[in-house]
């Protein structure tokens, strides 16, 4: 028999979540400080709990592989996230520790989607692989497009333009990918959203790093951010649990 997925918990953790939301913004309008944003570690570690809650939900399921693909992705953002805020712990620029983290996550969320399409099905259907290459292909045009358009001509750190291009394919691919589940089925339509969120987020990330943050747009990246993970941590959750009967 399937345990009992603690829904209380997770919605009591989700809860926790959308405080920190309201509660980060109103903190950075009084103080006018941009500091604030850096407690978003907090929120992916809250998340991190919930995706692997789900796994653990799952783990003796033909889904639990997958999932906890999806915990491991979360969970390698988290550690950029952190990363990214503690400043005591940085030993060298921080983009080049946090870069190869994402990018490890993203591996991890296109493992478990790729896993969770097999094990429902929808790799076996002749339009998968066509969904999925156009997919690809359109969301790396757009990263690309962002990339040229605000980190290729800028000036700031140099080195590292390089690294985000590359970066940008994986960040991409995961966002193609998790839109393909979304167009499988509509139960992981807030996944695909989120995947989509990302790459928003990745446009006002290059603002504030590369174009100076102009008149302070890129600070959005962290809304963006943060809202496309908890799509993808609960839409993977609501999805998973209703594509598994009780019984299985």
């Amino acid at each position: 028999m399937k345990p009992w997925l603690p829904f209380g918990l997770i919605s009591f953790l989700w809860l926790v979540w959308f405080g920190l939301l309201p509660a980060t913004f109103v903190a950075i309008l009084i103080t006018g400080e941009s500091h604030w944003s850096r407690f978003w570690w907090v929120s992916s570690a809250l998340l991190s709990v919930c995706a692997w809650l789900n796994w653990a939900f799952h783990r003796r399921d033909c889904l639990g592989l997958a999932c906890g693909w999806m915990a491991a992705g979360m969970t390698f953002g988290m550690l950029a996230d952190f990363y990214g805020a503690v400043k005591v712990l940085r030993f060298t620029e921080p983009l080049t520790i946090v870069i190869p983290l994402f990018a490890l996550g993203h591996v991890s969320y296109i493992a478990g989607l790729v896993i969770l399409a097999h094990r429902l099905g929808w790799t076996g259907r002749a339009t998968w692989r066509g969904v999925w290459s156009t997919a690809v292909v359109l969301y790396n045009l757009l990263g690309l497009a962002i990339w040229v358009t605000l980190v290729y001509p800028s000036n700031a750190l140099p080195g590292m333009h390089g690294p985000t291009a590359g970066y940008t394919v994986f960040l991409a691919t995961a966002a193609a990918t998790m839109a393909t589940v979304a167009f499988f089925d509509k139960r992981f339509l807030a996944v695909g959203i989120g995947g989509a969120l990302f790459l928003v987020s990745d446009g006002f990330l290059a603002v504030r790093l590369f174009q100076e943050n102009w008149h302070g747009i890129g600070d959005l990246c962290w809304i963006t951010y943060g809202v496309g993970q908890m799509l993808i941590v609960f839409g993977t959750i609501a999805g998973t649990h209703e594509s598994v009967s009780p019984s299985t």
